[in-house]
């Protein structure tokens, strides 16, 4: 975890209340909670600060095979390893136990485990949601032999900020450093279940990250791994975020589903740039034009992967017929630039750094007003808009709004006259001219200029208004004065 934090993780076994307490901690719903057991599978890490103090909080799957019997979950192996890369980084854990079920066989193993480790460990029995629960738990797991045992409740929110309190405290004094700020591009690897997303993180990462396997539905969280890339000597910091596929939603048929696509889609708002990866050997399905137009209404750069193009290749299809096929099928992309790529063999992968740094410059790139009117009137003199009956659609000048995404103001004599397929036009100029190859959807708002005739109307109105006014108070005023008998001559 590339990080200058100091690194407090959360273990223990499954449905323990793992992931709820590094929700509370953190104070916002980041890893998925359900009663369901082992539902986090891949380690979630996320940033927090406690009274000042900033470190990185991890989430960890469940321990949850003893150590001399068979796995009965192919998952189960793989989350063992991911904890055991977690504590080796980590500077202390937090150790969660239930006080409702005691000391079970299961937790002696993961005490054993954490033992060899040597790192300082804060115990959390959880779930003592009552008074007599939180007065007995430092008792019932005394036996374990820790010194630091804080009762919690999640449900409740009770003992969360002695716990965190009680980790700070161990945390080595070296790593009390301050981190500097530092401004990362959010990076959202999204598509359809198993085309390769986690295949392609720890490609990008070189090494094993997340788990990946040929099972749809592998990856449950929305995993954001932060770290940096050197493209041509420029360093790219990047926190990448790989996603549970996201699979049509009459077929998401459990809860854990359902999160795991919402999380997913909250992934594409909120970054920067996504990275859309769809099947070579199957490309633009029924549901990755869906992905798509999610990504299109978000307003997000994006850079289309398609991913197996080593096993596309060697049926003989080329390259030019395969990216024609993908303009056709999913026209309303056709300004996101296509690699084709294979995550597995790490063919064409070198070549998203620099695609990403590309769409990072473009995301800088602001038009001034005098070059854009100047293209406006080169474009509107190659191709002026058609007319429409006897009227023309006219554009008098426009203005740069914000970037990004690219957002451009036209001031028209009518909205209306504009036909659709011209606008569109005007966008793909737009984008060739000042944003090629950046996959930058843009935006133009047309706004009508007021006419003169309707500007003297309304200067005359106005103008008529005060002079009402006017009178109104002189008749007033002399009402006054007569009630007074003060009237003149």
């Amino acid at each position: 975890m590339a990080s200058s934090r100091p690194v407090i993780a959360i273990v223990g076994r499954p449905n323990v209340g793992k992931s709820a307490l590094f929700n509370n901690i953190l104070g916002r719903r980041v890893s998925i909670v359900h009663e369901q057991s082992g539902v986090t599978r891949d380690r979630v890490a996320a940033p927090c600060e406690h009274f000042g103090q900033r470190f990185l909080l991890v989430d960890t799957g469940g321990l949850g095979i003893h150590s001399r019997e068979k796995a009965t979950d192919l998952f189960d192996g793989m989350i063992r390893e991911q904890v055991a890369e977690v504590v080796a980084e980590a500077s202390v854990l937090i150790w969660v136990l239930n006080c409702q079920d005691g000391i079970t066989p299961q937790d002696q193993e993961v005490s054993d485990f954490l033992r060899r480790t040597g790192k300082p460990v804060v115990i959390a029995a959880n779930k003592a949601d009552n008074d007599m629960v939180r007065a007995e738990a430092e008792g019932a797991f005394a036996a374990l032999g820790y010194e630091h045992i804080v009762p919690t409740s999640c449900t409740h929110r009770l003992g969360i900020s002695d716990l965190v309190d009680r980790a700070m405290q161990l945390l080595p004094a070296s790593d009390a450093a301050a981190e500097a700020p530092e401004e990362r591009l959010q990076i959202a690897v999204v598509g359809r279940p198993n085309v390769g997303k986690s295949s392609l993180v720890n490609r990008l990462l070189g090494t094993n990250r997340v788990m990946v396997s040929d099972i749809p539905g592998t990856t449950r969280d929305a995993i954001e791994i932060p770290f940096s890339l050197t493209v041509d000597g420029t360093e790219l910091p990047l926190t990448l975020i790989d996603t549970a596929g996201m699979r049509r939603k009459k077929q998401v048929d459990t809860v854990v589903e359902f999160f795991s696509l919402s999380r997913s889609e909250a992934a594409i708002r909120r970054c920067d740039i996504v990275l859309f990866m769809i099947d070579g050997t199957d490309p633009c399905t029924t549901q990755e034009r869906r992905i798509g137009r999610v990504i299109v209404e978000a307003r997000k750069p994006c850079v289309l992967l398609a991913n197996k193009w080593d096993l596309v290749s060697a049926e003989g299809v080329k390259a030019r017929d395969f990216q024609a096929q993908v303009r056709a099928e999913m026209s309303f992309m056709n300004h996101a630039p296509i690699l084709l790529i294979s995550a597995l063999s790490g063919h064409n992968c070198q070549q998203i750094a620099a695609q990403l740094l590309h769409v990072r410059e473009q995301m800088r790139v602001s038009v001034p007003t005098a070059v854009f009117n100047q293209f406006l009137q080169d474009t509107l003199a190659r191709n002026p808009p058609p007319s429409n009956g006897l009227k023309r659609f006219k554009i008098f000048y426009g203005t740069m709004r914000g970037c990004p995404p690219p957002s451009f103001l036209l001031f028209v004599n009518k909205k209306s006259l504009c036909p659709r397929n011209y606008l569109q036009f005007l966008e793909n100029q737009i984008r060739d001219a000042f944003y090629p190859e950046a996959g930058m959807p843009i935006f133009i708002d047309l706004r009508e200029r007021e006419s003169l005739d309707n500007a003297n109307a309304t200067r005359r109105s106005a103008a008529g208004a005060k002079r009402s006014r006017e009178s109104e108070y002189q008749a007033t005023k002399r009402r006054i004065q007569r009630g007074k008998g003060m009237r003149k001559s």
